[in-house]
């Protein structure tokens, strides 16, 4: 039997979790390498901003993955900017715990409150990430002409959700 797996709105005490997934999600062995990366940083600086929301999945009461959306400026110079109402997906979910629904679950929480709000939702994704079956599976779309050169030195393109 698969143990419960409880989503909750992510808090600004979740931010040390946050910054956890938000390094696995950057493929970085640990949050304070992440903090160290502008480019990745920015998806968690003053955390909690008003635009800012989120849920936290846990597993017998510890984090296993977390899913979060950011409204960037366009001066922020993020990775992949749709418009101002079409906040950038983070997602992470712990390398033990794949597999099991946690990130799927996370993103439909998301979608739903993306709209309630009324917002949009889109991500920036690497050419490699096996995540990419997920994204499309609930909904997301590769934008044509978004391919970017990553800072690993591969390639990255951009995702938006489809308009229900």
């Amino acid at each position: 039997m698969m143990p419960l797996i409880l989503l909750r709105p992510a808090r600004k005490e979740d931010l040390d979790d946050l910054w956890t997934f938000l390094a696995v999600a950057a493929y970085e062995p640990d949050a304070a390498t992440a903090r160290g990366i502008p480019a990745v940083a920015i998806h968690l600086a003053d955390w909690k901003r008003e635009c800012d929301f989120g849920y936290i999945a846990e597993m017998n009461g510890r984090p296993a993955g977390a899913a979060w959306a950011r409204q960037f400026a366009l001066h922020e110079e993020p990775a992949f900017f749709v418009d101002d109402r079409t906040p950038e997906v983070s997602i992470g979910v712990g390398l033990t715990m794949r597999g099991k629904g946690i990130g799927e679950a996370l993103l439909g929480e998301l979608i739903l409150e993306a709209e309630r709000r009324g917002v949009g939702l889109c991500l920036n994704v690497r050419d490699s990430n096996p995540a990419i079956r997920l994204y499309e599976r609930v909904g997301f779309w590769r934008v044509p002409g978004t391919e970017v050169k990553n800072r690993t030195g591969g390639l990255s393109f951009g995702m938006q959700l489809r308009k229900s």
